[in-house]
């Protein structure tokens, strides 16, 4: 019998709004035991800051932007896929080892990729150490996990664990405005050279709402479960009203103290 998960599909959505969501469902989890897959896009260029990150690297102060509750380097959004999902380690039958779960995990990207007739590989798999970049930005280094197409590093993947069950967000872009990256942030001119989008590994123009639906199609046969589309319950929405809050003032406390 196939387990049964929420599904949440939303396009474009306000920057603030998205991560108070992917909050919301890693502070509720523990109530609500709820496992789910978010996937959505963004309506303006947004930056998110991994947890421990300070603004010292941005060029601009006030571009838009908020913490994540996941660690890594910053990226900025745009015209991309993200997905976010939390979940037990029993829902999946995943391993303790964090390493290890995010290498089951990261299953279902490689099957995406490859329905698109890609070869993704883990970095550790195509070179021999990980890359010392700007850590400051995700697409600017990578280390043995990150999943790296024509030796290029795709998108960003990070986790967090509480107890027995784990949230975990990533970007998938379609298009990387590196113009506008080097604008706003520090140390990142040869990004070119590091990292890689869809529509150029395609060379035509993704459908964000095809790649949704391929990414659906990807969980489900990797993990043998099925989707019922639902949104948040009301308790989350009473915790999402709260994060929503906390993700403008950090971004309104970062603006003055720039």
């Amino acid at each position: 019998m196939e387990k049964k998960w929420r599904l949440i599909l939303e396009a474009k959505k306000d920057g603030f709004y998205n991560m108070a969501v992917d909050n919301t469902l890693f502070l509720c989890f523990s109530q609500q035991r709820v496992p789910t897959l978010r996937i959505y896009s963004w309506q303006n260029p947004f930056i998110t800051l991994g947890y421990h990150q300070k603004i010292d690297f941005l060029i601009s102060k006030s571009f838009p932007l908020t913490r994540r509750i996941t660690g890594g380097g910053a990226i900025l959004h745009y015209q991309e896929l993200t997905y976010s999902l939390v979940c037990s380690l029993e829902d999946l039958d995943l391993p303790y080892s964090p390493k290890k779960t995010y290498q089951v995990l990261s299953s279902f990207l490689f099957c995406f990729y490859q329905k698109l007739g890609l070869k993704p590989y883990f970095a550790k798999d195509v070179f021999k150490e990980n890359l010392i970049g700007n850590r400051n930005f995700c697409y600017s280094w990578w280390e043995e996990f990150d999943i790296v197409i024509e030796r290029k590093k795709i998108g960003g993947n990070a986790q967090r664990r509480r107890k027995n069950y784990l949230f975990q967000h990533g970007s998938i872009p379609q298009k990387i405005d590196f113009s506008l990256i080097s604008i706003v942030i520090k140390g990142v001119d040869d990004l070119e050279k590091k990292s890689i989008c869809l529509d150029s590994l395609l060379k035509r123009n993704t459908d964000f709402f095809y790649l949704s639906s391929l990414l659906v199609s990807s969980f489900k046969e990797v993990f043998k479960i099925d989707f019922i589309e639902s949104y948040l319950s009301e308790k989350e929405k009473e915790t999402l009203n709260e994060q929503l809050k906390n993700a403008k003032n950090f971004f309104k406390e970062a603006t003055l103290d720039k």
